[in-house]
């Protein structure tokens, strides 16, 4: 990251959204993005606001061309959309968004207007959100995960640790070691009641053509900064989720959206999204041999 700007990795995430709206369907829109990057990418939201039909012809090309790979984080955006409005719905007022990013659920959403939304990430990118979007609604919290705990500046800012939470943890624990993942996992477990939901995308290992995909996708990465650092099955998620004291609701991919969305089958599956909840106790690491 360069000092006082957010991640190439969230701007291009934040561009996705903001084109979006030109897919069709439409599984999100993000009027925000435009305010949330500089040039180039809002030079180029702009000028698609301008020739719309033209824009929409380039998206449904890519679309084509990439097999539904170009759409992926319409989906990952509308699914975990869904989850906060869900748990909204039954009446969670509190939202937390682990590694934030350019995220503006908290201004698009319009069941969010009542709610207390914690966003969670460096404070680079979050002096640089501010300045672009402002306050709103949203208690910045800041935290660097490789070293703070979230849990703790959580509760200062002001988290109800009586009450239940929806936490979204979107885009994040690919770049982290697995260490880091546990200590998050581990740290969140003690405040969030009875009733949350913890929804977290993660990157499978996948088959060896899906391994080719994401080493094309790591190196893209790797030319903005950044690195993978971590995949892992379903069931290995499971079990990790398990061992800090969750229970999983439900596991889904690409796989599972296209055809509920779209109605299409589109067989790629390199990242995925489980929500799950606190139950037990973590469980206590086994003895030395």
């Amino acid at each position: 990251m360069v000092p006082g700007e957010p991640s190439t990795t969230a701007r291009w995430v934040a561009f996705a959204r903001g084109l979006g709206v030109y897919e069709s369907p439409s599984l999100v829109s993000d009027p925000h993005a435009v305010d949330l990057l500089h040039a180039p990418w809002s030079t180029v939201l702009r000028g698609a606001a301008l020739w719309p039909r033209a824009t929409r012809v380039a998206v449904a090309t890519m679309d084509l061309l990439s097999r539904g790979r170009s759409r992926f984080m319409s989906y990952r955006t509308r699914v975990l959309d869904d989850v906060v409005q869900k748990a909204v719905a039954e009446g969670i007022d509190q939202v937390v968004i682990l590694g934030a990013g350019l995220d503006a659920r908290a201004w698009r959403l319009p069941e969010l207007a009542t709610a207390r939304v914690f966003e969670v990430d460096h404070p680079d990118t979050q002096a640089y959100k501010r300045a672009r979007i402002g306050e709103g609604r949203v208690s910045y919290v800041p935290v660097d995960f490789e070293r703070d705990t979230a849990a703790g500046a959580l509760v200062a800012a002001g988290l109800d640790v009586s009450r239940p939470s929806v936490v979204i943890w979107e885009g994040v624990v690919m770049y982290l070691p697995s260490a880091a993942i546990d200590a998050t996992l581990a740290t969140l477990h003690p405040v969030l009641a009875t009733g949350s939901r913890l929804a977290i995308s993660y990157s499978r290992r996948g088959s060896r053509l899906g391994r080719l995909e994401r080493e094309l996708v790591g190196l893209i990465v790797g030319g903005a900064g950044e690195r993978f650092r971590h995949d892992e099955e379903p069931p290995e998620m499971r079990a990790r989720l398990e061992r800090q004291g969750y229970a999983v609701l439900w596991d889904e991919g690409h796989p599972d959206w296209a055809p509920r969305m779209l109605g299409k089958e589109q067989g790629w599956d390199l990242q995925r999204i489980v929500v799950c909840e606190p139950t037990a106790s973590p469980a206590a690491p086994s003895p030395a041999p």
